[in-house]
């Protein structure tokens, strides 16, 4: 088939199936982070948010209403309303700050505002407190909500894993629990009713008793409610007698019942996180301190086979944790930086899924070791709910299909965002304009399913481009311009772009790069013509072509561990961007200081006044410490300099664990990771200034154990 038919056809007849009433359109999570899917004008690209009041370690949670505005979001501690305020009794719930999947949303069906707030203890507590939820009354408060019932015991031998699954006649949820050092799940039903108080009880796999670190991890549920993932965190399980492993079930969303475990293991792999593509056909676990990250053929028959199916990708510097399925199917993985990791095509086998380590920086915001728990099939909506098809772009005409169960029995309401209403299942609908987006929502009433469910999308009649754009990048050293076209989804546009560079030359590529003979100003313009005259469209740009060259100049290009390097810039410039920005002073000014904790090549781009950018790198090699050092004070103001206190494990040495006690003899921080550090808070409290005592435990080259303490100084 030629290329332009193709395009065409994806054009005019894809169809797009929506998200489950957009309750996972907005995330909240890590050191005041926040995304929102809820983009139209380019739904493959999620917005920064940065009016987060929530600080998340590990475990979080948020939920949005039918059409993807924020309700609310928790950390399993404390409850933030939409206006970013704590809900009115929305403290003290009895979640923990490092339970890894510790807070977990969902509506209670067919409701419109009572939602459940699951919430697991951690193993730095002990696990005491068990599984609990607690309930919010949206309506409550003018529409802000209210915590109205609060840390209701739902069990008290518990996990950090916890998660939720679709029940099969698409209303009803199963929340899935997992007992203390064992293998029993328990499967709770959530209906139009409520809560049930008998769970489903599953015994089965491996008794998870070998450490105590083996009760956290993380358990997850295909998108079409076939399978359960569990993981456990691994870093002792090489001194016992059993090896890390990743479990597979079998998950009967109609009956709760988990069953026919697999033990999925293979070379040393310290799997700790898990989660499934949209098509639930692939699955992809992580591997923090390996930096890597593993895709699975999850359906095939054998374990050998499942194995054998294994796809490893770098994760480069960056050991991630936090794993999640979301609205754009694509999947994004957290660890502590600035940046998050994605996988944009997730249902792809090999390296076709495109895994990304650097794809999305939060900053100012800090990303953590979690991402917000949703439903299993928030992000792909099977089932119930409703898709549709473009059959005219000009005259913005849609097909639309409604979607249900076998044999359920529903009427529909139609609303399509501008004014009119359908009562059949399957409507054809023009909208007039058709270049804008359109809220559609879906009200199906049956008196088996708590009266009416309702789904919601945002439809482009018009397709998913409304108009071209492109962009620029100015190498004036080489004598080029590279040329980006910013048209949303370019490939889908059915006909052909030509690119009129104001110099006499032209080009059909979709990103040329083109040399200009001599500097000055040229108008660019970027023509679309294509098969259906309404989309036609052309932009024109200026662009002004100097030379333009820069140079990194470090004053030292090898340092000892701890030392600091000053980088600088020749070559002028008006605008600076460093990457990495870790261990920087400033990744935005032309003299940045830099303290690399590890070998490291910092990349600068540099634009001057006329918009032409220049890119160069510096390499610094860092000698490590030969031994451990442990610093004597620490300040933790979140200036970015000596904010997180840790030890430095040099060469020769191995760090079993690392543990902060106050002067009343509590810990108030341990941690089994070198790269991970106090941050002068217990459960996200700040605490005073004062001398606080260290503890370490290592193994030295020839495996021999090494133990130290000694105090250091909290500095505010």
């Amino acid at each position: 088939m030629h290329l332009r038919k193709l395009i065409l056809t994806s054009l005019l007849f894809s169809v797009f199936a929506t998200s489950n009433s957009q309750q996972n359109n907005t995330w909240y999570f890590g050191e005041k982070a926040g995304l929102s899917f809820k983009n139209p004008a380019n739904p493959s690209v999620p917005l920064l948010l940065n009016n987060s009041a929530m600080n998340a370690n590990e475990g979080c949670s948020s939920i949005s209403d039918a059409t993807g505005n924020l309700l609310f979001y928790s950390n399993g501690l404390t409850v933030y309303n939409r206006r970013h305020q704590v809900m009115l009794n929305g403290n003290g719930l009895a979640g923990h700050i490092s339970a890894m999947q510790g807070c977990l949303i969902i509506q209670q069906p067919g409701s419109d505002s009572l939602y459940y707030i699951f919430t697991t203890d951690a193993m730095e507590n002990g696990f005491k407190k068990g599984y609990n939820y607690s309930v919010v009354d949206m309506s409550r408060d003018n529409g802000n909500g209210e915590v109205i019932s609060k840390n209701v015991l739902l069990f008290a031998s518990c996990t950090e894993r916890m998660t939720a699954a679709r029940h099969a006649d698409g209303v009803g949820i199963w929340l899935i629990t997992n007992d203390y050092n064992s293998n029993i799940f328990r499967a709770w039903l959530i209906t139009c009713a409520g809560l049930q108080p008998d769970p489903v009880v599953s015994i089965t796999g491996i008794v998870l008793d070998n450490h105590f670190l083996i009760n956290t991890g993380m358990i997850k549920v295909s998108p079409d409610g076939t399978q359960l993932c569990q993981t456990h965190y691994p870093i002792y399980d090489e001194a016992g007698p059993i090896p890390n492993f990743f479990q597979l079930f079998d998950f009967d969303n109609a009956r709760g019942k988990i069953s026919r475990p697999r033990k999925i293991l293979y070379d040393d792999a310290l799997i700790v996180s898990c989660e499934f593509s949209a098509d639930s056909k692939l699955l992809y676990v992580s591997r923090p301190q390996q930096r890597t990250v593993d895709q699975l053929e999850c359906k095939l028959v054998t374990d050998a086979a499942i194995i054998v199916s294994r796809v490893s990708m770098s994760s480069g510097n960056t050991g991630f944790y936090g794993i999640q399925l979301a609205p754009d199917k694509k999947i994004y993985l957290s660890a502590p930086s600035e940046f998050l990791g994605a996988i944009n095509q997730p249902a792809i086998k090999g390296t076709g899924c495109d895994f990304r380590e650097q794809q999305i920086d939060v900053t100012p915001a800090k990303n953590r070791l979690g991402l917000p728990a949703f439903i299993n099939d928030n992000a792909t909506s099977p089932g119930i709910g409703f898709t549709y098809s473009i059959t005219d772009t000009c005259a913005g005409t849609v097909q639309f299909q409604g979607t249900i169960p076998p044999a359920a029995i529903f009427s529909w309401h139609w609303d399509f965002g501008d004014g009119t209403t359908s009562a059949i299942q399957n409507p054809v609908h023009t909208f007039n304009p058709s270049g804008k987006p359109y809220p559609v929502i879906l009200t199906l009433f049956s008196p088996l399913y708590c009266d009416s469910i309702k789904k919601s999308g945002i439809v482009l009649p018009k397709g998913i481009v409304s108009g071209i754009d492109f962009d620029m990048v100015n190498r004036c050293d080489s004598g080029y311009v590279r040329f980006i076209n910013k048209a949303s989804s370019p490939q889908d546009i059915a006909g052909q772009f030509t690119w009129d560079f104001g110099d006499g030359t032209s080009s059909t590529e979709l990103n040329p790069v083109h040399s200009y003979a001599a500097t000055g100003n040229y108008m660019a313009k970027l023509k679309l013509r294509t098969a259906t005259p309404c989309l036609d469209d052309s932009i024109t740009k200026s662009v002004d072509f100097k030379t333009f060259n820069i140079q990194v100049i470090a004053d030292r290009l090898q340092i000892d561990a701890g030392e600091t390097v000053q980088l600088n810039i020749t070559g002028g410039g008006t605008s600076f961007s460093w990457s990495p920005a870790r261990w920087l002073s400033d990744a935005r000014i032309v003299n940045p200081v830099a303290k690399p904790g590890d070998n490291i090549t910092y990349v600068v781009t540099v634009t001057g006044d006329n918009g032409c950018k220049d890119v160069d790198s510096v390499s610094i090699k860092v000698n490590p410490i030969p031994g451990i050092y442990i610093p004597a004070a620490f300040t933790p103001n979140n200036d970015g300099k000596n904010d997180i206190f840790r030890p430095i494990v040099g060469t020769g040495y191995t760090l079993k664990d690392f543990s902060v006690f106050n002067r009343w003899g509590q810990r108030v921080f341990f941690t089994s990771e070198t790269a991970i550090g106090w941050d002068g808070k217990i459960e996200g409290t700040v605490q005073d200034s004062g001398t606080y005592i260290w503890i370490i435990n290592a193994f030295d080259k020839d495996g021999l154990p090494y133990r130290r303490k000694g105090t250091f100084v909290l500095i505010r």
